[in-house]
């Protein structure tokens, strides 16, 4: 029943406003847009942006869907553009016609006086002490369990090393808790929980790591971290390979804990010039102005008719 008040409320705000484009971002908002412009036969287009980085079912409502319903499509990467593969090869869906577009950071967040001292501080690591972390949702994807793994052999090489998780997580947050106790690791490794201050913790870290072990589409965290200045180490998996290139750091095989470990120490040992080259490899395409912009010009395509 919800669906369909949503319809009617839909169906009477785009009549009032007389919309020429609606962009979706969902699977839920897709449906009850498609739906709500075919059953009272309103004019809009409609662009989808995929943020997904999961498989698209290939069943027959989503042919439906991005045959009659979806006027144009864009993507946060191109490995969340592969997941379109079986449309490409029924020619539901043209490779080409998909746009990669992928999602920038708030460059204004991460900008200005930001203190990496005071998250040192309360953490009670030294300064010349190396912190590596991982921001972001506990869950199995992100591959928390791998870098715990990764942990020992680190320490072996550097002793002092600490390790942060940023972020929380159901029932997998307990798991790498209770880990972390088994394994004796509650000095090397922090569990700091929701933080509001993600650009002083980044400013704070040596290293940023995603070792994902799911499907990650475009994520943040790492360009968050390369335009600081840091120097990241991910997997090789979804959109991750186009944005981590040689200069901005290090990919490794999804769930590998040895390959992580190895170039943790590898990086750990060569910071001193890290920051400016990091730096100067963070790409004009993960800031605001250039996806508004690339954005602008689907939206003018499609007011002009030139979307497929």
């Amino acid at each position: 029943m919800q669906f369909f008040r949503d319809m009617r409320a839909l169906g009477a705000l785009i009549r009032s406003q007389a919309y020429d484009v609606i962009h979706v971002h969902g699977s839920e908002d897709s449906w009850t847009v498609a739906a709500t412009l075919k059953a009272y036969g309103l004019p809009p287009r409609v662009l989808m942006t995929r943020h997904n980085s999961k498989p698209v079912h290939f069943n027959a409502p989503n042919r439906w869907l991005y045959r009659s319903a979806i006027h144009a499509l864009v993507a946060v990467s191109a490995g969340t553009a592969e997941n379109y593969q079986r449309f490409f090869d029924a020619r539901v869906l043209r490779k080409e016609s998909i746009r990669v577009i992928h999602s920038c950071i708030d460059i204004d967040r991460f900008s200005g006086a930001l203190a990496p001292e005071r998250v040192r501080a309360e953490l009670g690591v030294h300064p010349d002490d190396p912190i590596v972390g991982l921001i972001g949702r506990v869950n199995r994807e992100k591959g928390h369990m791998v870098l715990l793994d990764a942990v020992p052999e680190v320490l072996a090489v550097f002793p002092r090393a600490v390790f942060v998780f940023a972020g929380r997580g159901g029932r997998m947050e307990g798991i790498v808790r209770s880990a972390i106790a088994e394994r004796g690791l509650q000095r090397s490794v922090r569990m700091l929980g929701f933080r509001e201050d993600i650009p002083d913790i980044t400013a704070a870290l040596d290293v940023s790591v995603l070792p994902a072990v799911g499907t990650d589409s475009s994520p943040a965290v790492l360009k968050e971290a390369m335009f600081l200045g840091k120097p990241v180490i991910a997997t090789r998996i979804g959109g991750i390979p186009e944005i981590v290139t040689e200069d901005a750091g290090v990919l490794v095989p999804p769930g590998d804990a040895k390959s992580l470990a190895r170039a943790l120490v590898a990086v750990l040992k060569n910071l001193r010039d890290a920051p400016s080259r990091v730096r100067r490899s963070f790409p004009e395409r993960f800031t605001p102005e250039y996806m508004c912009t690339e954005y602008l010009k689907v939206y003018q395509n499609m007011l002009d008719g030139k979307v497929d």
